[in-house]
């Protein structure tokens, strides 16, 4: 039997297999289309086999089982979510707005509580490090960390009640 007339023949059945398998119908083109690429290779032999559907059906379930594989592997998954979607692309202006309102915030902070806030959470110095800096002790830092903080808890309160 010639592969076109294994195909015509049973293109019909492999596809209804595909797409039990998948339960996707493009999937299941896909899936059948690669199975049928990779046994169109080595037809003289297959074809001459007792049964080459049931070799077929094999390489379709082989490559639907590969293609599950590498999407596990690549561990994404389709999405919907227009918030992911279109956090793929920020709008330049949020930015501008966001920086507006974080110098409006630090600047509500004394300058050793700015200094503080911006060492360790923008540089991510620990409180050693910000203690050496601004030539103070880590008790010392905790403070200006803690007052800051609630000072910041403030203004983001006052701001949800004014909006």
């Amino acid at each position: 039997m010639r592969f076109e007339e294994f195909v015509a023949d049973a293109s019909a059945r492999l596809g209804r297999l595909a797409g039990a398998l998948t339960g996707d119908r493009s999937l299941a083109e896909d899936i059948l289309s690669e199975a049928l690429i990779k046994v169109w290779r080595r037809w003289r032999r297959i074809g001459s086999l007792d049964d080459p559907e049931a070799y077929v059906r094999r390489v379709v379930v082989t490559t639907f089982l590969d293609e599950r594989r590498r999407r596990l592997r690549r561990r994404t998954e389709p999405t919907a979510s227009a918030w992911l979607l279109d956090s793929a692309v920020p709008d330049p202006a949020d930015g501008v707005v966001s920086e507006h309102a974080t110098e409006d915030l630090l600047a509500a902070l004394t300058d050793q509580q700015r200094a503080a806030v911006t060492l360790k959470y923008l540089y991510g110095f620990d409180d050693r490090d910000i203690g050496a800096a601004m030539g103070c002790t880590r008790a010392t830092v905790r403070s200006h960390l803690s007052h800051a903080r609630k000072v910041l808890r403030l203004e983001m309160q006052e701001r949800e009640v004014d909006r």
